[in-house]
């Protein structure tokens, strides 16, 4: 689970992250991010998910993603710049992403966004 500070949840966020958010794509994640509202600065940059039925008609599996991807985005928050609002959108096929794939696909989208405030090399696949 992402610790309290780093979780979005609030649902007018997510709507204006879909709506107004700048998009980057990997082969098997979108990012959507935007700046937090006026008067937020400072404040931890917030992380939700989106793992819709397009990705598996299979709760077991879209749960197992999520928890996958929340687990994958734990250890990067401390170093995600301040201030911004981030979704990420998984898509069908990173049900077949083994664990250091993903680990490098979510650290490549944040690079890619130039989210990160300490850029480090991708993680090596172990």
């Amino acid at each position: 689970m992402l610790p309290a500070p780093y979780r979005l949840r609030d649902r007018r966020a997510f709507q204006a992250l879909y709506q107004a958010g700048q998009r980057r794509s990997g082969a098997g994640l979108t990012l959507l991010f935007q700046p937090m509202p006026p008067g937020c600065e400072g404040i931890p940059s917030q992380v939700g998910l989106a793992v819709s039925k397009k990705v598996s008609k299979s709760a077991v599996r879209r749960n197992r993603l999520r928890r996958r991807l929340r687990e994958a985005i734990r250890p990067l928050c401390p170093n995600l710049k301040p201030g911004y609002q981030l979704l990420l959108i998984p898509k069908p096929n990173l049900l077949t992403y083994k664990w250091p794939e993903l680990q490098a696909e979510v650290h490549r989208l944040l690079q890619k966004a130039d989210l990160l405030v300490d850029p480090s090399p991708d993680p090596e696949p172990s």
